[in-house]
């Protein structure tokens, strides 16, 4: 009896035991089942905080790009006006600009600014009135240019005439020239501009030079970038031989041989090497001419500067800013309208402005920003044959 009671007792608590594992493993699936709902919703929250962090962090970079170029934009028009100021006190104490060893090479240095703490700035000067005028240059000084620059005879007929005929007025085509009927048959037709060059890139799509002064990718070649030290669509055919090139005075006629290199040797100094201590210009042109012995007919010959180019390029850290300006130091320019002349060529766009006012004391010719991003060639519709259009 008592054992049967034992056994009843004992399968009693068997099957409270199996209940009690029953409902514990039901809990355990509860709980299973909620940590992985957790484990889930940690993957998600995560996921959508990554992305809303890249996304922060791509706006505050773009943000910071924008803050930072207009900081360097700034500084780079607190330059350009710096050195314009240098410039109008040399010309009030000397008169004129003749060469940078008159002492503004180093406008910065010269006015005594120095920029903010990681901020550099490098300014260079291209003296546009010491190359040919390329828009006042005839043909027999073009011809001269082209042969002195190695092309052959029949290159050089080609690329003197075609040039004549895109800035001449008429329509009438020179032997070896290019007119509409030459460019209206073109994949894109266009017509000459028939009116002067403002810029050098526009000979990209002349003809003969199109092939001789451009690769096929339409860049500019070794030939261009001879090409443009030594003619610019600024200026007249007075010379400032202070920074003239001995093919810009050969191309120049007049002067013979031994009086180019008269000039050459006098500006290199006693050491026979430009770009040292001892180099000297012409103050006058008294002191040229007691080099020369005599001035060539017409006396085109200058000692004095009177369009000049100015490239700033302000950096710091990864980020730069370039800036460049065309001025006209007596009013003068090779174009009808001297008004001043913006553009602002970035990669993302391409604006110009015309304007009669300037707060400066020079002749703005123009004025371009981001020089070195914009690498785009010229093409037919930005140059239209009427130059106010």
């Amino acid at each position: 009896m008592m054992r049967s009671e034992d056994q009843m007792n004992f399968l009693q608590q068997r099957a409270q035991w199996q209940d009690t594992l029953s409902a514990g493993g039901k809990v355990s699936r509860r709980k299973g089942s909620v940590l992985l709902l957790i484990l889930v919703m940690i993957v998600v929250v995560s996921f959508a905080l990554i992305e809303f962090t890249e996304r922060g962090l791509s706006e505050i970079a773009g943000e910071g790009y924008y803050v930072e170029r207009s900081y360097l934009r700034t500084e780079a028009y607190s330059a350009l006006e710096t050195t314009l100021a240098v410039l109008a006190d040399v010309i009030s104490i000397d008169g004129s600009l003749q060469a940078p060893l008159q002492g503004w090479n180093d406008p910065l240095a010269y006015a005594g600014v120095s920029l903010a703490e990681g901020t550099s700035a490098t300014i260079r000067y291209t003296d546009e009135s010491a190359k040919l005028p390329l828009n006042s240059l005839d043909e027999g000084t073009l011809y001269l240019l082209f042969t002195e620059m190695e092309f052959d005879v029949e290159d050089s007929l080609k690329l003197t005439n075609a040039l004549l005929d895109w800035i001449d007025e008429d329509d009438e085509t020179r032997i070896d020239g290019a007119e509409l009927d030459e460019y209206g048959v073109a994949e894109i037709p266009f017509a000459a501009s028939n009116s002067p060059i403002r810029r050098l890139e526009e000979l990209s799509i002349v003809d003969g030079f199109r092939s001789l002064f451009f690769t096929e990718e339409g860049h500019p070649n070794e030939f261009f970038s001879r090409f443009s030290e030594v003619v610019s669509p600024y200026g007249n055919m007075s010379i400032n031989v202070n920074a003239a090139s001995e093919l810009a005075l050969t191309s120049l006629g007049g002067l013979s041989e031994l009086q180019i290199e008269a000039i050459v040797d006098y500006r290199s100094g006693m050491d026979g090497i430009m770009g040292t201590e001892d180099d000297r210009y012409f103050a006058s042109q008294d002191e040229l001419l007691e080099v020369i012995v005599e001035m060539p007919e017409g006396n085109t010959l200058s000692v004095t500067s009177k369009v000049m180019s100015i490239d700033i390029q302000v950096t710091e850290g990864n980020a730069d800013f370039s800036l460049r300006a065309v001025v006209s130091l007596d009013g003068s320019g090779s174009f009808e309208d001297s008004s001043q002349i913006i553009q602002s060529n970035s990669t993302s766009s391409s604006q110009t402005t015309t304007s009669n006012q300037s707060e400066y004391p020079f002749v703005f010719l123009e004025l371009t920003e981001n020089v070195a991003i914009n690498e785009t060639i010229a093409s037919p519709e930005i140059f239209p044959s009427d130059p106010s259009a």
